[in-house]
């Protein structure tokens, strides 16, 4: 059986993958076994990954997935042993070992894979397994770790400077707009930051200025959903132009006076809501300089994991607004994928010395 090709194979559900207990026992026989060693990393890490995947699935194959979709475009991000749900990396010599992961953020909850069965794997359930190679070329000791305990034990993932996207597949978009819209309530903001229901929008504010409290996203959907949906967006205007037209048209139906002319661009669109406003009529959405995948402070008491998105599903003939999805930022990538619009790295250094506290040993987040 060709276990490389089999491992390429998401797993039927996630209860069939092994567990971190599991995966510790099966892996600790590999500890002392000579590896193929070229001095050149991706050879060498292509030789690892094959040892460990033969090793594994000829001891238990979890069932693979009948239907299933990989989502990033090219599978770009995708761990290439899928059905364990693992990333491989060989480690050498050095002071520090920089682990790299390109196409997505470790740590972030972005689907990769839809089982088609009602669950997903994001990309924060990734298994990390790191094997030390000895002077001998022999595996020295293997580390199993999550993404969560590399960055609270080492610190997080390095930003990488590109664009950012957000894929809506076509079936979750038809899914959405069956259902009536897609609304998720705020759940990381404290109590003092969200207004009442019934309060109104002051005459002399702008969507411009920094909020006091805001309004609870179901208030935000309660305001302006019946009044949006079957409204038209000039499709003869550039994507860019759309949004600031949804822009206003939202404010104006929050309660903000005036035309809201002046719109900055900055971020978020509608920042005395902290509300960031999107049109969507492909399957990829521009998110820019800012995105949920990676947490960043936008002011004391937002990031962009708690700034709250409204995203329009827009018919591309019509301009016709279908369905509204509004939720948290932190809440996007469990139901959509994240990309970017050209290839990059995360990055993370870990100290030599730590793999070293463990010759001999298979661990998982020690």
């Amino acid at each position: 059986m060709n276990y490389i090709e089999e491992g390429k194979k998401p797993p039927k559900c996630k209860s069939v993958i092994s567990t971190p207990e599991e995966l510790v026992e099966a892996l600790r026989p590999l500890i002392g076994q000579a590896i193929p060693m070229t001095g050149k990393s991706r050879t060498d890490g292509s030789n690892f990954r094959k040892i460990v995947t033969n090793h594994l699935l000829s001891n238990y194959m979890p069932e693979a997935a009948d239907e299933y979709e990989i989502v990033p475009p090219k599978q770009k991000g995708v761990p290439a042993f899928l059905r364990e749900y693992i990333d491989t990396y060989i480690v050498t010599t050095g002071n520090s070992y920089n682990l790299q992961v390109w196409n997505r953020n470790p740590n972030s909850a972005s689907v990769q894979v839809d089982l088609k069965n009602g669950e997903t794997l994001l990309a924060s359930d990734v298994r990390f397994v790191l094997g030390k190679i000895d002077t001998d070329n022999c595996i020295e000791s293997i580390i199993v770790m999550t993404p969560d305990y590399i960055e609270n034990r080492f610190g997080k993932f390095g930003k990488p400077t590109v664009k950012q996207q957000l894929i809506i597949s076509n079936k979750k978009r038809e899914d959405i707009i069956r259902d009536g819209g897609m609304v998720i309530a705020d759940s990381n903001l404290p109590q003092e930051l969200l207004a009442s229901g019934d309060e109104i929008i002051n005459a002399d504010v702008s969507i411009k200025d920094e909020p006091q409290k805001v309004l609870p996203i179901e208030i935000i959907d309660e305001r302006i959903t019946d009044s949006l949906i079957g409204e038209k967006l000039d499709i003869s205007l550039s994507t860019k132009q759309r949004g600031q037209q949804l822009e206003r048209m939202v404010a104006y139906q929050l309660g903000y006076s005036g035309k809201q002319d002046s719109l900055e661009g900055g971020y978020p669109d509608i920042r005395n809501q902290m509300l960031e406003v999107k049109v969507q009529d492909s399957p990829t959405i521009d998110l820019g300089k800012y995105s949920p995948q990676f947490e960043e402070q936008i002011n004391d008491n937002f990031t962009t994991r708690t700034i709250r998105y409204l995203i329009a599903l827009t018919n591309a003939m019509d301009g016709a607004i279908d369905g509204l999805i509004m939720c948290p930022g932190e809440e996007l990538g469990k139901s959509f994928t994240y990309v970017a619009e050209k290839s990059f790295k995360c990055q993370r250094s870990i100290p030599m010395s730590f793999f070293e506290e463990f010759k001999g040993q298979v661990v998982f987040n020690p």
